[in-house]
C-alpha cells in the first residue's frame, strides 16, 4: 500500500476515494493481526515490529546537528479553533506529511478519545513540510479540510529537525490552547490507552512538571556512521542531563512558555528532541516526574488482556497493529 500511495495514480484520486481506500486497507490488515493474536501461541510474532534504524544514510554535517531559536517560520495549515472546546489534555503526535496511513491508524484508535471520566481530551498532528512536494502539500491540505486535526509548519520535514518541530509545537500549543492542564506527546507508533493514562495519572493536578520515563546517565554516541551521532565539537559533555524518553511524555501547561523562552539560552539546540528537554530542565526550575514502573514499554509485548489492561503505552507498532489492539481491548 505504501508503494501505491507514492504513485501518480493515487495522488490523482479524489480525497474521498483515497480516504476510503486507506481506511479499508487499514481495517483489512488489522483483521489479520487480530485473527493471528486470537489463534497464535506466540502473539508477539503477529505484530509487524521492525528494528530501529541505527545507521545514518550519510555522515551528518555538524551544522545540521544544531539549530537556533527563535526561528523564522510560518504556519501553513492551522486549526486556530482546535481547542475551542477547552480540552484539559491535548495529545500531540509529530508526523511526516505523507504519513496518511499512520494518521488514519491513530484516528481510528486512541486518537479518537474525546472524554475520560469527564476530562476533555483532544488529539492533533504536528507536521513539517517536505521539500519540492506540491502534490503532498495539496493532499495534506485536503486531508486537513476533512479532519481539521493537522498543524503544519514550513520547517523542513527531516529527522534532524525534530527538536525544532517540537519547539514550534510547544509554542503553538501555548498560544492556541491556553486552558489545557497537560500536553502529552505520543508518537504514532505507540499503542496508547488514554482512558487508563488520563484517569490514573493525569487526573492529579500538577504544576511545573515534565513527566515520563526518566533516563539518567545517557551518553552521546561518537560513532559517525550512527543515526544518533553527536560530535564532541557540537556537544562536548560526556553525559546528557537527565531527560525523559521522547516517544511518550507529558508536561504541565505552565512549562510550555518556559521551554520556548529558554531555547534562547541553552545553545546549541541539538537534534535529539528528548535530550533537548533535559537541557531546558537543567537551567530551569522544572521538576522531573517519573512514570510508575512498567506502565510504558518500549518494545512490543505478547498480547494478553490482563497485561495490556495494566499498561498505558507500548512503542513500535504499525497502524494495523494499533487498530487491532484497540479493537481487542474494546476501547
Amino acid at each position: 500500500m505504501k508503494a501505491f500511495m507514492a504513485t501518480r495514480e493515487y495522488e490523482q484520486m479524489p480525497f474521498s476515494e483515497r480516504n476510503s481506500l486507506v481506511q479499508d486497507y487499514l481495517y483489512s490488515e488489522s483483521k489479520k493481526v487480530y485473527d493471528c493474536v486470537l489463534h497464535s501461541n506466540d502473539t508477539k510474532k503477529c505484530f509487524s515490529f521492525k528494528e530501529d534504524v541505527i545507521y545514518a544514510k550519510k555522515v551528518y554535517r555538524e551544522e545540521d546537528m544544531v539549530m537556533k531559536y527563535p526561528h523564522p517560520y510560518h504556519i501553513i495549515l492551522n486549526n486556530p479553533d482546535a481547542c475551542s472546546s477547552d480540552p484539559q489534555v491535548l495529545i500531540g503526535s509529530p508526523v511526516g506529511p505523507r504519513q496518511f496511513l499512520e494518521r488514519m491508524g491513530t484516528r481510528h484508535s486512541w486518537g479518537s478519545v474525546r472524554n475520560v471520566n469527564g476530562v476533555r481530551v483532544k488529539h492533533l498532528f504536528f507536521a513539517g513540510q517536505d521539500e519540492n512536494d506540491p502534490e503532498g502539500d495539496r493532499m495534506l491540505k485536503e486531508e486537513n479540510e476533512y479532519y481539521h486535526d493537522i498543524i503544519q509548519f514550513d520547517v523542513k520535514n527531516h529527522f534532524m529537525n525534530l527538536t525544532l518541530l517540537s519547539i514550534l509545537t510547544y509554542n503553538w500549543t501555548d498560544v492556541y490552547c491556553p486552558h489545557i492542564q497537560y500536553y502529552t506527546r505520543a508518537d504514532n507508533d505507540m499503542w496508547f490507552n488514554p482512558y487508563a493514562y488520563v484517569s490514573q495519572f493525569l487526573s492529579q493536578k500538577r504544576t511545573n512538571a515534565l513527566i515520563g520515563n526518566k533516563i539518567v546517565g545517557g551518553k552521546p554516541i561518537r560513532v559517525s556512521v550512527s543515526r544518533y551521532y553527536l560530535s564532541k565539537s557540537v556537544f562536548p559533555n560526556e553525559v546528557f542531563s537527565p531527560y525523559m524518553s521522547g516517544c511518550f511524555l507529558s508536561m504541565t501547561r505552565d512549562i510550555l512558555p518556559v521551554i520556548v523562552k529558554q531555547c534562547e539560552n541553552i545553545g546549541p539546540i541539538i537534534y535529539f528532541d528528548d535530550v533537548f528537554l533535559g537541557q531546558i530542565v537543567a537551567i530551569s526550575n522544572i521538576s522531573l516526574v517519573s512514570f510508575p514502573y512498567y506502565k510504558v514499554q518500549y518494545y512490543p509485548l505478547a498480547y494478553s488482556g490482563d497485561k495490556y489492561s495494566k499498561i498505558w503505552a507500548v512503542h513500535r507498532y504499525t497502524p494495523a497493529d494499533n487498530l487491532a489492539l484497540w479493537q481487542m481491548a474494546n476501547l
